[in-house]
């Protein structure tokens, strides 16, 4: 039983955690370093993932490689395959600053993961970045046979008509 142990944890993606208490500027509630460390424990255990060192920061600062936190996380020589966020908003929400630190902790040989999925754009770019089954080769196109297309015409308006629009402004948003 033990061997079967040591075999599938030598077979598991090491990690290092970062968690710090995120802001929501609109309404002011906070995103805790406890509850992300709970979503970050539950995505590694789902995902094979072992975390081998915690790093957080209990106050959000813009400036990602100013913080004592991140400063540590990136001196670590901790051997891991990547850092591991709840959302990549714990370490920032502008990407230049995020640029930065990925370039630091690429040298590293370390990618991110976010335990969370989120939609922003932030998000979606830093899934891009790091996700190589998303930046893959592009699908070549095929381009048609000038004989098998059929050229379209559309003639252009001679004069722009917007009587409907003044008549019923309701179809104008604002």
């Amino acid at each position: 039983m033990r061997t079967g142990l040591k075999d599938r944890r030598s077979a598991m993606k090491k990690a290092i955690a970062y968690a710090c208490d995120v802001i929501l500027g609109r309404t002011g509630e906070v995103i805790s370093r406890d509850y992300q460390k709970d979503l970050i424990r539950k995505h590694a255990e789902e995902n094979g993932i072992e975390i081998v060192r915690w790093f957080e920061d209990e106050m959000y600062e813009e400036d990602i490689l100013s913080r004592p936190g991140v400063r540590a996380m990136l001196a670590c020589e901790e051997s891991c395959d990547m850092l591991l966020v709840e959302r990549v908003w714990s370490l920032s929400r502008s990407w230049p600053a995020l640029t930065a630190f990925f370039n630091e902790l690429e040298t590293k040989g370390r990618k991110l993961e976010s335990a969370t999925t989120m939609w922003d754009c932030v998000s979606q770019m830093c899934r891009r970045r790091f996700d190589s089954t998303l930046a893959g080769p592009k699908a070549k196109k095929e381009l048609v046979a000038s004989t098998d297309a059929m050229p379209v015409h559309i003639k252009k308006p001679a004069r722009l008509v917007f009587a409907t629009l003044k008549s019923k402004p309701s179809l104008v948003r604002a």
